[in-house]
This record gives C-alpha cells, sequence and structure tokens, in this order.
C-alpha cells in the first residue's frame, strides 16, 4: 500500500510538469484525463510521446534526456521554415517567438523576462558569468569540489590568467542536516572571497544544497553567489526569487527534455551591469 501511493503522489507531482504545455502535445492532455484512474494507461500515453526504442531505455537525465517528439518536430518544423526562405523578412519572426519564450521562462521560475537570457546550454551560461566578472588580482573565489568541470575548471583557468584565488570546498558524504551543509561554505569565507559558485543539486552525490541559507549567509558578507542549476530546472519547483541568487544556470535538454542547446542563464537585475559580454555584435548580426 506504501509503494503504490508513494507511486500515486509521484504521478500527481510530475503529471503537472509534464503537462504543462499540454496544447502543444495533445495525447499529453488525454493522459491527463487518465491519469487519476488508470496509472498503466497513463505512462503508455507518455511512453508514446518518445522516440527511442525499446532496446535500450534512457535512464541517465542527469547528461541528456530525449525530447518529446512533438519538441523534436518542432525544432525540424522551424529550422526547414529558415532554410525555405532565410530572407530578413521571414527570420524577423522569430524575434517575437523569442520573446514569448523568454517570458514563458521567466514566469515559471518568478523573475522578469529581462533577466532571462537563452544560450547553449550551462556550461555556455557558467563561462558566461565566470569570464564576465569583474575581479582582480588577490580576489578568492570558493567552489564546491562536485560542481561540473564549467562551474570549477574554468574558475581555474581565469585563476591562473588573472591571479586569483580559489578554494574548494568538500561537503560531508552523508550530512546530519543541512546546517553542516552551509557551515562548509560559510566557514571559508574570507575578507578576500568575492565570489561563491555551487551547484543547486549534485550530479555526482545527489545532495541538495540549502541554497537560500547559503545565500543568505554569503550576501551578509558581499560575496556574489552563482549557482548552476542543471539538475534542478524540469526536475523540482524553482522561484529564483525566492532563492535569491545572484546568478543561475541551467539546460533544456536534461531533466526540462526540451530542444538540445537551449541553455537558461537568469542574472538578477541588479547584476546585469557587473557581467561583461563574452560575444559582442549587433543585434540580429551573429555569423
Amino acid at each position: 500500500m506504501e509503494s503504490s501511493q508513494s507511486r500515486r503522489q509521484f504521478l500527481q507531482g510530475t503529471a503537472a510538469a509534464l503537462l504543462t504545455a499540454a496544447a502543444s502535445y495533445p495525447k499529453l492532455s488525454q493522459a491527463q484525463t487518465i491519469v487519476s484512474s488508470d496509472e498503466d494507461a497513463y505512462w503508455a500515453v507518455v511512453r508514446s510521446q518518445f522516440s527511442f526504442s525499446e532496446s535500450a531505455v534512457p535512464m541517465n537525465a542527469a547528461n541528456l534526456c530525449p525530447s518529446f517528439r512533438s519538441v523534436a518536430e518542432t525544432v525540424t518544423a522551424l529550422t526547414y521554415d529558415i532554410d525555405r526562405d532565410c530572407s530578413f523578412n521571414n527570420r524577423a519572426k522569430f524575434g517575437g517567438l523569442l520573446e514569448q519564450s523568454r517570458a514563458t521562462i521567466a514566469q515559471q521560475i518568478n523573475v522578469s523576462a529581462d533577466e532571462i537570457a537563452l544560450v547553449r546550454n550551462t556550461s555556455e551560461a557558467n563561462n558566461i558569468v565566470n569570464n564576465g566578472l569583474e575581479l582582480t588580482a588577490g580576489d578568492e573565489v570558493i567552489v564546491w569540489d562536485q560542481n561540473h568541470p564549467t562551474n570549477n575548471v574554468a574558475w581555474d583557468v581565469r585563476a591562473a590568467r588573472f591571479n586569483l584565488s580559489v578554494k574548494r570546498i568538500s561537503t560531508p558524504t552523508s550530512p546530519a542536516n543541512k546546517q553542516q551543509l552551509i557551515d562548509a561554505f560559510v566557514s571559508q569565507f574570507s575578507a578576500r572571497t568575492r565570489v561563491l559558485t555551487i551547484t543547486h543539486v549534485s550530479n555526482v552525490s545527489g545532495i541538495k544544497l540549502p541554497v537560500k541559507e547559503i545565500v543568505e549567509a554569503a550576501h551578509a558578507q558581499n560575496i556574489y553567489v552563482h549557482v548552476d542549476g542543471a539538475q534542478s530546472w524540469g526536475a523540482m519547483p524553482l522561484n529564483l526569487r525566492e532563492l535569491r541568487v545572484d546568478s543561475y544556470s541551467a539546460s533544456a535538454h536534461k531533466w526540462f527534455m526540451g530542444p538540445k542547446e537551449v541553455g537558461l542563464l537568469y542574472v538578477h537585475e541588479r547584476n546585469i551591469n557587473r557581467i561583461w559580454p563574452n560575444i559582442v555584435a549587433p543585434v540580429g548580426a551573429m555569423a
């Protein structure tokens, strides 16, 4: 009974995420009706939305998830649309679609559209922050040793170029409570610490950091906090206004099961002018 109840609760919790775009996925709208009465039928409808074969079922959502058929078909159709007519006049409509996408994502994570940039992936978003923040020789950057390389090694490279100091922090393998996780970082803050860059949920251990409390402690010492959310966007409710992070990165091709090469970069409005651009080009002139 406990197992059945747990599964039912899981369905209720995930149905909203799967069916947010029900208008775009008619068969998932059907699943919304099924979910309350027949779980097996529900999962059969969900399964039908993916193209992978039965010989190998992808389970590594931390790396790359298959997109819904509807997503892949839409990407193909939009690519064909440009190939059919690559004129400026035809491409102009994509500007409106981009703003619509930014507004939808902003509403989902409770921020403003002006604070959202759609980039290629989490790695690119991490590097935009890494290369964009203005730091001087001797400044200290604290990183979590469970960060993705683009949120760790990239800081080592910048430190080597500009004489920064990078301090790696380990956390307990099996923390007894969230205070142990908070203390692991806060205890290492110093007068030289300018940036704290961490991961919301580790793809190494599955540990979910108490980001809100860590951010609060960091801000009390005027430390900028960047969070890699590759393993949280699409996997759990996300309210960035509540977390109060300075910047946040994520990818659509992981838990969100969205299109490939679409990443999320959130930068709080107070920090936008602090991030120097890595690529400079007139609007619409990228080649």
